[in-house]
């Protein structure tokens, strides 16, 4: 017999599997709720008339894997959707050992255990909003015109030109790097003419960083577009995209996801610092001067929310010095969904010699990014582009409070197990 999702039972014959969730042992009878990735449901065993099955139900513990065989019954007295399963054959796949974790255990305890972490139907779910996303998301770009593409996650080249990158110390008798993100390859698609171009993929960041929203290796999705006119042309790409794939998936999972319903509010990064100021009382550290600290970040969302309702602001013209080499002037921009930076994009610098004075005066030396440089040579479109952290969008969606909850496996300074 075919094995059916637990979502699909219906009254008759049937054949499920999955986790032993709760069991009930008592003196005539045992119940039991089976949970499968797609919902639960009671099995339910008179001694009496099973002993059998009753004995080896016996032998088993909680989380323990079977496969059971039965009867699917209406009965209205049982909660689980008022079904119950009379099985009539009971596999014991594997028994559990006890867990070393419960719903009460502290983060990194269950970071050491994440495979019996996400078995909480709860921290499933946020896997399956992010697998409609990344559909909901690769439609949208089929329908624009967009080509995917794969970029290589090993480089002779740093895609940032700073330290924060993972030396891969021996490649064949060449050193080697991870890449921080697909940039460098994303402006050689639209030197390559394909115009428009994404990435769902991989990047590598060596930041000894030890917050909510950092991680040393992440998924972030990458866009880029030719023949702009300015960075506003890229924010109206990403504006459209997440309204796309936000309306898409309320559609999926109902209430859980909120529509964005205005126009996303574009602010300067010295209005910015005039609006915490004057409006919020709070003036922006020294140190992150340039850019918006992540204080400055969430009563920034909290003015937005309140005077636009918006949950989403782009914060615009950020001054070329504090931005990457590739930037075009202060043709750039980040955006803040519910208090927090989601994406980073900007107009690239297309012109040569600026690209390479840049470089220079980031204090690179652009002897080490000739192959990058070349590129520039040989006729090149305006162009811009952005990334979306995945983890921090799916935290901000679902009001996580680390991407170490809504990453797979999480990956930081000080964590590289399981």
């Amino acid at each position: 017999m075919k094995r059916t999702y637990i979502k699909d039972v219906k009254p008759g014959k049937v054949k499920i599997a999955g986790f032993v969730e709760n069991l009930r042992n008592k003196a005539t009878m045992q119940f039991i709720v089976l949970r499968d990735v797609t919902g639960k449901i009671q099995i339910t065993v008179e001694k009496a008339k099973l002993p059998t099955i009753a004995t080896i139900i016996d032998d088993v513990t909680v989380e323990s894997v079977l496969t059971v065989e039965g009867e699917a019954v209406k009965n209205d007295y049982v909660k689980l959707g008022g079904m119950e399963i009379i099985p009539t054959k009971v596999t014991v796949d594997s028994v559990a050992a006890t867990l070393p974790i419960d719903k009460d255990s502290g983060l990194d305890l269950r970071l050491d255990y994440r495979w019996l972490d996400l078995r909480d139907p709860d921290k499933t779910l946020i896997f399956k909003v992010q697998t409609a996303l990344e559909h909901h998301a690769i439609t949208w770009f089929n329908q624009h015109g967009f080509i995917g593409i794969h970029t290589p996650k090993i480089t002779a080249i740093s895609s940032e030109g700073g330290s924060e990158v993972f030396e891969i110390k021996n490649y064949f008798g060449e050193k080697a790097y991870l890449t921080q993100s697909p940039q460098l390859y994303k402006q050689m698609s639209m030197m390559a003419g394909f115009d428009r171009t994404f990435e769902i993929g991989e990047c590598y960041r060596a930041e000894s960083s030890f917050t909510s929203r950092h991680a040393t290796e992440f998924t972030a999705i990458d866009v880029e577009v030719s023949h702009i006119n300015d960075h506003h042309d890229v924010m109206d790409i990403e504006e459209d995209l997440l309204r796309y794939v936000f309306t898409q998936l309320h559609k999926d999972f109902g209430d859980l996801i909120a529509v964005p319903t205005v126009k996303f509010p574009r602010l300067k990064l010295t209005e910015v610092y005039d609006i915490l100021r004057d409006e919020m009382h709070y003036t922006m550290p020294k140190a992150a001067q340039g850019d918006i600290d992540p204080d400055g970040e969430r009563l920034i969302g909290e003015y937005v929310k309140a005077k636009y309702g918006s949950d989403f602001v782009f914060i615009t013209d950020y001054p070329h010095a504090a931005r990457a080499f590739y930037t075009l002037g202060d043709n750039s921009f980040d955006l803040l969904y519910k208090g927090v930076e989601i994406t980073s994009g900007a107009q690239r610098e297309h012109r040569y010699e600026q690209l390479r004075q840049n470089i220079i005066d980031k204090g690179i030396n652009p002897d080490h990014m000739t192959e990058y440089l070349e590129f520039f040579r040989y006729g090149v479109p305006t162009h811009g582009g952005f990334a979306i952290g995945l983890a921090r969008l799916m935290a901000r969606i679902l009001s996580l409070p680390t991407v170490k909850e809504s990453s797979f496996i999480f990956r930081g300074p000080t964590r590289l197990k399981p």
